[in-house]
């Protein structure tokens, strides 16, 4: 394998001298050691080789790996998300918490001057909260399998999508005269969080397929308008009522025939 290229695997994720599992595109592994997310997808990843946010030694592994081979890779935890700091270990306040409306409770994670944490202690007054990464000191062990590369314009496309935003699935994604056409589909227009990754995916195609225009299409419909028989029902009761008023009107004149 060769930096730039999309692979497709499974993997493994584990840490620690039990070798947790941390993450894992398998849902038989996941349910078997309890991280099932009912919410998740589980399906193979894409990834691209020598992209940022690899550790160096799996994105070496990749460059020698063969599809079909399953290996594993230990990244040390000096490598991985460095040892253990206790300068990082910081007591705060309880009135912090008070100011920013924030319940502090054993082993939540927060984010206080905006610095994410995680509460190891709550006593009267004060919080001890540890900002070390929660896998510090831990060496992490990557199994993985490739299960083919792909190569195709729209395909890498839509693993961008997958990449930086969410499943793809519902995106229509067409490759026309080195033109990329993306109709978004409709829960990502009203989504904040497509505003932000629509740049990140731009920004990928540009980099890694550079020959390429791109198109994005929002469609927005216009809205149906009401059919006119919803009216009549109104008229028909309007009608009615100005019926209702015109005893009433005889009844009065009765009255005054009378009392004459």
């Amino acid at each position: 394998m060769n930096d730039s290229d999309f692979i497709e695997l499974s993997f493994e994720l584990r840490a620690g001298q039990d070798k947790k599992l941390i993450s894992t595109t398998k849902e038989d592994v996941a349910k078997a050691d309890n991280i099932f997310d009912e919410k998740k997808k589980y399906k193979d990843a894409v990834i691209i080789v020598g992209s940022e946010g690899l550790f160096k030694e799996i994105n070496e592994s990749f460059k020698n790996a063969e599809t079909g081979k399953e290996y594993e890779v230990l990244v040390p935890a000096k490598d991985a998300y460095g040892l253990r700091d206790n300068k990082n270990i910081k007591v705060v306040p309880m009135r912090e918490f008070q100011r920013n409306k924030i319940n502090p409770e054993m082993g939540k994670e927060v984010n206080i001057n905006n610095k994410v944490g995680r509460i190891i202690s709550v006593t009267p007054g004060r919080v001890l909260i540890d900002y070390n990464h929660e896998l510090a000191g831990k060496d992490l062990y990557y199994k993985y399998e490739i299960k083919k590369t792909i190569n195709d314009v729209d395909g890498k496309v839509k693993a961008i999508i997958d990449m930086n935003y969410s499943i793809s699935d519902n995106f229509e994604v067409t490759v026309d005269n080195n033109t990329i056409n993306m109709q978004i589909p409709e829960e990502a227009k009203f989504d904040i969080n497509w505003v932000d990754s629509k740049y990140k995916i731009v920004n990928d195609i540009r980099k890694y397929l550079p020959d390429n225009d791109i198109i994005i299409k929002e469609l927005y419909r216009k809205e149906e308008k009401k059919e006119e028989t919803q009216g009549k029902p109104k008229e028909e009761n309007e009608g009615k009522e100005e019926h209702k008023d015109e005893p009433k009107e005889e009844n009065a004149e009765s009255k005054e025939n009378n009392n004459d």
